[in-house]
């Protein structure tokens, strides 16, 4: 299923908070200690990058994984080159699992929020007319009165006849 264009911005906002909040959760349950706020500010940095990129492209869904799992990834180098929290040359097998249950929860809740937002539009395609026919409305009430006197306002925005007033006061020639 690929997102249509008017759904970009929705898809950009969850990928970007939900990276951002799934990437500091998983990385304190694999192990590592809360990230500072450096860190957080550093992690919003790079994760509202990738939501930028996902919401000016047409994902499908092996692009919306592959967004997350950079965003995941991305973060967690952010993580730990911010926070220094170093465990050797591969992930924890708990922060393995944790970011990649992240990026499955993540991939679910973009799509979810895709699917959910598209039928709710349809279905007030379908309500909002049917509810607007309904209602009556009384347009002599609506219609707005008419002018009593009209002002005979000149031709043109600037009177060049000579006859103006314009120039100092006669006390002050």
């Amino acid at each position: 299923m690929t997102t249509p264009a008017t759904g970009a911005p929705l898809r950009g906002v969850v990928v970007g908070v939900s990276s951002v909040l799934v990437t500091a959760a998983a990385h304190d349950l694999g192990g590592a200690s809360a990230p500072s706020q450096s860190a957080v500010v550093a992690l919003l940095a790079v994760c509202l990058g990738v939501a930028w990129i996902a919401s000016s492209t047409r994902l499908g869904t092996g692009r919306l994984v592959a967004a997350l799992v950079a965003a995941q990834a991305l973060g967690h180098l952010t993580l730990v080159a911010v926070d220094g929290h170093v465990h050797g040359p591969l992930l924890d097998p708990r922060m393995a699992v944790a970011h990649v249950t992240a990026v499955a929860v993540g991939t679910a809740a973009v799509r979810g929020a895709e699917t959910g937002s598209m039928r709710a539009a349809r279905a007030m395609r379908r309500i909002v007319p049917v509810v607007l026919a309904a209602v009556t409305v009384d347009t002599d009430a609506v219609r707005p009165p008419l002018p009593v006197a009209r002002l005979d306002a000149p031709s043109r925005p600037i009177d060049h006849s000579g006859r103006g007033t314009r120039g100092p006061p006669t006390r002050f020639r």
